[in-house]
């Protein structure tokens, strides 16, 4: 092969490699926290929420993980609830659920809502290496949606996330 076909064949390659790049869908890494447990997953930003559950369970499942601080791993994907950090950057204040479309169109005339909005991470406003909060629930211990909104649940367990706090090891080493 002389120069002139190596130069060529080199700037081929290079062109490839770049084409391909720009063509790579972006991946964001989430962090899912469940009590003390944290699973990080390479999403899509635009990847429905029910792929992204059964990713999380299937981990879960590999790992051989059956349960989380007393708290059966379910079958069904449908099973995990995800939450959102009230404040991204103090995780302790809390989290709010991730209220996700079920994918049923409503009935009627006029302009229907977006269907994107909440399926997708990058629709529910998170974003790359954001914490995300998940619980177990059957469909029957959900929250209720109507007209868009979240009934009140007096029987909500709340999110079992453990937040990681440097005060604690200062404590213990003095």
């Amino acid at each position: 092969m002389s120069q002139q076909d190596r130069k060529h064949s080199s700037t081929y390659i290079t062109r490839l490699i770049c084409s391909l790049l720009v063509m790579a869908e972006p991946t964001w890494t989430l962090r899912f926290k469940n009590h003390n447990i944290t699973v990080l997953l390479l999403v899509s930003p635009v990847e429905p929420f029910d792929s992204i559950k059964a990713t999380l369970l299937k981990a879960l499942q590999n790992r051989g993980i059956k349960e989380i601080n007393g708290q059966v791993v379910p079958d069904d994907a449908a099973d995990i609830e995800f939450g959102a950090p009230l404040d991204r950057n103090n995780l302790e204040k809390g989290w709010l659920p991730l209220a996700i479309p079920d994918g049923r169109a409503d009935k009627g005339t006029g302009k229907g809502k977006s269907t994107v909005f909440n399926s997708s991470p990058q629709g529910a406003d998170l974003r790359d290496a954001q914490a995300v909060a998940f619980r177990f629930r059957k469909a029957s211990e959900r929250s209720a949606v109507k007209d868009g909104d979240l009934e009140m649940d007096l029987d909500d367990p709340g999110w079992d996330v453990l937040v990681p706090s440097y005060d604690d090891e200062e404590d213990e080493n003095e």
